[in-house]
C-alpha cells in the first residue's frame, strides 16, 4: 500500500491585523500537514482564529491586514509568495476551495443556482456556457439535488439544499482540498446528519482532503482523521482523532472534553472558567494558564514548546514533561 502524499503543508503561518488598540495576531506560527484523502478537524472556541486561518490559506485577507508570514505548500509548491493573479488562476478554487459558514450568505439571491455553480468553470477554466451548465447539473446530482432545481433561486431552496449547493460550488473545479468552515452550524440536527453523511460519501468517492473547522467536538469525531486544537491564535495540540478523545495532552483539550456530554459514560460536566485572552496583549507563558486547572509556575513564565507526546501527537503543554 503506497504512502499517502502530503497535499497541503503550513510552516509557521501567521496573520496580524491592524486595530485601533494595536496589532492583533489572529494566527500565530501555525504548522501542520494534510495528506490526500484525509480530514483535519480544527476545533476551538469562537474567536480563537479558526476562520482567520481558513481564509488565510486561500489568501482572502481582510482590509486591515498588517502582516502575513510563513509558508504554504500546495502539492509541494510554495503558494503564499505567489503573485495574486497567479494564485487566483492556479490555486484558489482550482486546487483549494471553501464551503463558507452560512450558506445563504454565500449565495447571490438574484442568480439562479445553475449560474452560481457554473461561474468558476466559465471564469477560471474558460469552459463554454453549455458545458459548464452540464457540469453544474452533474454536481447537483452528486450532492443529492434533482436537476430540476438548477433553475431555482436560493430563496426557493431549504437550508439543507442551500448547503448542498454551496458544497457543489466548492467541488465544481475538482479541487484536492476543501475547507469546510462550520458547514452544519446553521442547520437542524437531522439536516446536519444528512450533510455529514454527504461529506463522508464525497470524501470517499472523490478522494478529497478536508480541513473541517468547527467548535463542536462531537461533530468533529464524525469526519476527522486528525484533530488540531486552536487557542488564542495557536495550535496547542494536534493528534490522530482516536488519541485526541482517549489521551488528551494539553490542559485546554482536557477541559474541553470535560465540558462535552457523552453517550457511553456518565460524568459530571465542567465548564471552563474565564474568557479567551486578548490577542493584542496575550498573557505571558502559556496563553491558557489563567484558565487552566492544571497550571504550574513555569506555565506563567515560559511559553511551552511543542512537545511530542506520542506518534503523530504533539502538544504545547508542560503536563507530563520535565521542566526543571
Amino acid at each position: 500500500m503506497r504512502e499517502k502524499e502530503t497535499v497541503l503543508r503550513l510552516n509557521n503561518f501567521s496573520l496580524t491585523y491592524k486595530t485601533q488598540k494595536g496589532p492583533l495576531q489572529a494566527v500565530r506560527n501555525v504548522s501542520f500537514e494534510l495528506k490526500e484523502g484525509e480530514t483535519l478537524a480544527i476545533v476551538g472556541e469562537s474567536g480563537c482564529g479558526k476562520s482567520s486561518l481558513a481564509r488565510g490559506i486561500l489568501r482572502l485577507f481582510p482590509r486591515n491586514l498588517e502582516k502575513v508570514s510563513g509558508e504554504i505548500y500546495m502539492d509541494g509548491q510554495e503558494v503564499l509568495s505567489m503573485k495574486e493573479e497567479d494564485f487566483r488562476k492556479n490555486v484558489r478554487w482550482t486546487k483549494i476551495s471553501m464551503v463558507f459558514q452560512g450558506a445563504m450568505n454565500s449565495l447571490n439571491p438574484i442568480l439562479k443556482t445553475i449560474q452560481q455553480i457554473s461561474e468558476p468553470l466559465i471564469i477560471h477554466m474558460g469552459m463554454d456556457k453549455i458545458s459548464a451548465y452540464n457540469r453544474a447539473k452533474e454536481l447537483l446530482s452528486l450532492v443529492g439535488i434533482p436537476e430540476s432545481f438548477a433553475e431555482r433561486y436560493p430563496f426557493e431552496l431549504s437550508g439543507g439544499m442551500k448547503q448542498r449547493v454551496v458544497i457543489a460550488m466548492a467541488l465544481v473545479t475538482h479541487p484536492k482540498v476543501v475547507i469546510l468552515d462550520e458547514p452544519t452550524s446553521a442547520l437542524d440536527v437531522i439536516t446536519q446528519a444528512n450533510i455529514m453523511n454527504l461529506l463522508k460519501l464525497l470524501k470517499k468517492e472523490l478522494n478529497l482532503s478536508y480541513i473541517f473547522i468547527t467548535h463542536d467536538i462531537a461533530t468533529a469525531s464524525e469526519l476527522a482523521d486528525n484533530i488540531a486544537v486552536m487557542y488564542a491564535g495557536e495550535i496547542v495540540e494536534i493528534s490522530p482523532s482516536e488519541v485526541f478523545y482517549s489521551k488528551p495532552a494539553h490542559g485546554y483539550t482536557m477541559m474541553l472534553l470535560d465540558s462535552v456530554p457523552t453517550l457511553k459514560t456518565t460524568k459530571k460536566l465542567k465548564s471552563i472558567p474565564g474568557s479567551p485572552p486578548s490577542l493584542i496583549n496575550p498573557p505571558t507563558g502559556c496563553r491558557f494558564h489563567p484558565r487552566c486547572q492544571y497550571v504550574m509556575d513555569i506555565c506563567k513564565k515560559k511559553e511551552p514548546p511543542m512537545f511530542q507526546k506520542g506518534e503523530n501527537h504533539y502538544a504545547k503543554c508542560y503536563i507530563g514533561e520535565s521542566h526543571e
